[in-house]
């Protein structure tokens, strides 16, 4: 086993993956991938509270220009402007989380041992993109949380433990 994928997305059972991940990598001396996907759906509460309460000060430092002539009338930019604004604001917000969840992850990894330790943040749907980077990065393993922070919906069209377990080319762990 040479590389390990473990895929994070801010939820207790991401966090024991990355622990179990962590114990493989440093036992075989394995590649320890960490990977979270942003996509495209509006923030959720769980998003929006990590947001507010963690990275307040990070969201400071987006800089999409001057909303308030958007809010008097749509000033110059008109409806679509203003929506894409939003657009953006909610796609930078989302990759600093990303990159929060990333960074902390490789935090907690790291005290498992000595090993090599990567971070990733893609965008596009979650199961695409663990088992496209399967292939991207060639890992051997792909270690996951059975349950994340998915909503209701996702019940209906399937976890997405479950569609990386059916479509992943190499073995998938899912940790509850």
């Amino acid at each position: 086993m040479k590389k390990i994928l473990v895929a994070v997305d801010g939820s207790q059972h991401a966090d024991h993956a990355v622990r179990l991940a962590a114990d493989l990598a440093d036992k075989y001396q394995a590649k320890l991938i960490i990977l979270h996907t942003v996509d495209k759906k509006p923030l959720g509460p769980e998003e929006k509270h990590l947001a507010e309460v963690e990275f307040a000060d990070r969201l400071k430092e987006i800089d999409l220009g001057d909303v308030r002539e958007t809010m008097q009338g749509y000033g110059q930019i008109g409806m679509r402007g203003f929506l894409r604004l939003q657009d953006d604001r909610n796609a930078a917000l989302k990759h600093i989380l990303g990159e929060a969840l990333v960074h902390e992850a490789k935090r907690v990894a790291a005290e498992a041992g000595d090993f090599e330790i990567e971070t990733m943040v893609v965008e596009g749907d979650p199961a695409e993109q663990i088992v496209g980077t399967v292939d991207t990065v060639d890992a051997n393993l792909v270690v996951l949380g059975s349950r994340g922070l998915s909503d209701l919906k996702g019940l209906w069209l399937g976890s997405v433990s479950h569609k990386v377990a059916h479509l992943s080319p190499v073995n998938v762990v899912t940790v509850r």
